[in-house]
């Protein structure tokens, strides 16, 4: 197997493993008296151990180096608080007030709002093309959520909140700790961020007070977003880059909404009107092309640390 198929096929399954992740938390809502704030919190303990892990043993990475110095402490602990909570926090809970196909498909926006801020800061200017984008982006989402009629909204209120929520937190998780991915490396921040973030939850729900009866069936739901949800599919995605581009790499976690949104009807019957699909694959075909246009210094600065 030559290089390239080897990172597509990571990157695929990164991309995969993150859609399904979004079925498997919806059937937990479904099937039991789970709340948003005790699966987020144990998904981010187990899974920063797990991705540490993966850094110390495999990587053989010094995973206290950020500690080392007071600036990157502080940054790693506003990158956990404010990126790494608003990230999983706003999308779980927009899948527990709506469905995972619409929490997916709004979180997978989010590129139009780290664009928007590379604009507003200075570190690009805009073109036409990527307005016309990003306007098709908004109204691709439009059309998700009203089904084409304007009159009424297919989904919750509150869900949509969440989901533009995710899709701000992920921006602010994109551009806050470049300088942190650039000197110490994905795994090393992303597994602190998710150990670190799982802390506040521990007062809210702690994992010890579950609130509901734990079974076979939950535990195997737990077991599949923990190791195949979160830990494998971020270390596949970043293993990837060592093999392809990151604008190809980005494509391939096209794979997220659009697996969750087949799982959806297959799962949980779904049924998704000519709109909703349309928007779908506006927001979809939009974002990757948005994503395509921008500069990619920074990540193949990244990627040299992987």
């Amino acid at each position: 197997m030559n290089n390239r198929i080897k990172g597509i096929l990571l990157a695929a399954f990164g991309g995969s493993m993150w859609g399904v992740s979004g079925i498997f938390a919806q059937s937990l809502f479904t099937h039991y008296t789970v709340s948003s704030e005790w699966l987020v919190g144990i998904r981010l303990l187990f899974s920063g151990i797990l991705i540490l892990g993966y850094s110390f043993f495999v990587n053989k990475e010094n995973i206290l180096l950020p500690f080392y110095q007071r600036k990157t402490a502080l940054k790693l602990i506003i990158f956990s608080l404010f990126g790494m909570i608003g990230v999983q926090y706003f999308f779980y809970k927009g899948i527990e007030l709506g469905n995972a196909s619409t929490a997916t498909i709004l979180q997978f926006a989010a590129p139009i709002f780290v664009y928007a801020y590379t604009v507003l800061a200075g570190e690009k200017k805009a073109t036409l093309r990527e307005i016309v984008l990003v306007l098709f982006t908004f109204f691709g989402v439009l059309l998700i959520v009203t089904n084409g009629d304007l009159k009424s909204m297919s989904i919750s209120p509150l869900g949509l909140i969440f989901g533009i929520a995710s899709a701000l937190a992920v921006a602010f998780y994109s551009i806050q700790p470049r300088s942190l991915l650039a000197e110490f490396g994905p795994t090393v921040i992303v597994g602190w961020g998710m150990i670190l973030g799982s802390i506040p939850f521990q007062f809210v729900a702690p994992i010890t007070e579950p609130g509901f009866q734990l079974t076979w069936h939950s535990l195997i739901l737990l077991l599949l977003i923990i190791v195949f949800g979160t830990s494998l599919s971020f270390i596949s995605y970043f293993a990837s880059l060592s093999y392809i581009t990151p604008s190809l790499a980005s494509i391939m976690t096209a794979l997220e909404p659009l697996l969750a949104a087949v799982l959806s009807v297959v799962v949980f019957k779904q049924i998704f009107g000519f709109f909703e699909i349309l928007g779908i694959f506006i927001v979809m075909i939009a974002v990757l092309l948005l994503a395509s246009t921008k500069e990619e210094a920074y990540v193949e600065m990244v990627n040299e640390q992987i």
